[in-house]
């Protein structure tokens, strides 16, 4: 199980129509994958129509909030669904969304404290256990997950307890090198932390206008990004792509192979598989 964050400092940048692409088009090519929406603040990955679940199931939220009503790990099974998927091959996409349908999601969210839950409620164990019943119950080759914007105690979970990689979409302007910087340097103080974890990092820049650039102002934020950053490769980059078929969050990889936009997801998933050494490809 290889589990990667998708992370963005600022909101419009395509981060979870990303996830949604690179997750179906990993399944394409026979992986089982686990989609999970920890983006609490504003859910929306049960919204995609090639997510629809084959049954109705809970989330993210109503697994915490079990927790605290009982004090013990609910099982896992209760809140992740497989979802309806025309393919081919033997891929999988599961799916864990931030909370059910028909709960109360509004209140049991703002009744989270995730700083007393960390210091005073074992929330650490509680997140590992629910990392070990992904492990046990769905057994995915790859978890995608999609994450909080900004600086957040659940994007602490996500960019740093979680993932084995985090692939980070920014627009490449001060705003968003002022914040991204912050969250690398937490990223990469995991190296030297107690568990020495190496986290992998992909990046990538997101809704670049495709015009000619006259003043050298898209290469100088480029170079600026890649200075503070200390990036020793060229990002990755996804264009803006200018289609009707966005409203409807039609997956590319899937219904429009050949576009350039599926061609750029594409790209970061053969990125995200490059650095998974337990994959064969």
């Amino acid at each position: 199980m290889y589990i990667t964050t998708f992370y963005s400092f600022k909101g419009g940048v395509g981060r979870s129509m990303a996830l949604v692409n690179a997750g179906i088009e990993l399944a394409r090519r026979g992986r089982r994958v686990l989609l999970v929406d920890f983006d609490l603040e504003a859910p929306g990955l049960d919204a995609f129509k090639a997510l629809t679940p084959k049954e109705p199931s809970l989330g993210v939220v109503d697994f915490v909030d079990s927790y605290l009503s009982s004090g013990t790990s609910d099982d896992v099974v209760k809140y992740v669904s497989e979802c309806h998927f025309e393919h081919t091959g033997k891929g999988e996409i599961w799916l864990m969304p931030a909370g059910g349908k028909k709960s109360d999601y509004i209140y049991m969210f703002q009744n989270i404290d995730w700083g007393n839950l960390y210091t005073n409620q074992d929330g650490y164990l509680l997140i590992e256990d629910l990392k070990q019943q992904w492990m046990d119950e769905i057994n995915p080759d790859y978890v995608f997950i999609d994450s909080r914007t900004g600086h957040t105690d659940v994007g602490g979970i996500c960019t740093r307890q979680l993932p084995d990689a985090v692939a980070i979409f920014y627009f490449p302007n001060e705003q968003n090198l002022r914040g991204v910087s912050r969250v690398v340097r937490d990223i990469r103080s995991e190296r030297d932390g107690p568990r020495k974890k190496n986290i992998q990092l992909h990046f990538i820049m997101s809704n670049i206008p495709d015009i000619d650039d006259e003043h050298q102002t898209l290469e100088r934020m480029i170079e600026s990004f890649k200075t503070e950053l200390d990036l020793k490769q060229e990002p990755m980059m996804v264009h803006r792509y200018d289609s009707l078929s966005l409203l409807d969050q039609a997956v590319f990889t899937q219904n429009r192979p050949k576009s350039r936009l599926a061609r750029e997801y594409r790209e970061i998933v053969d990125q995200i598989v490059c650095k998974n050494l337990g994959d064969r490809d």
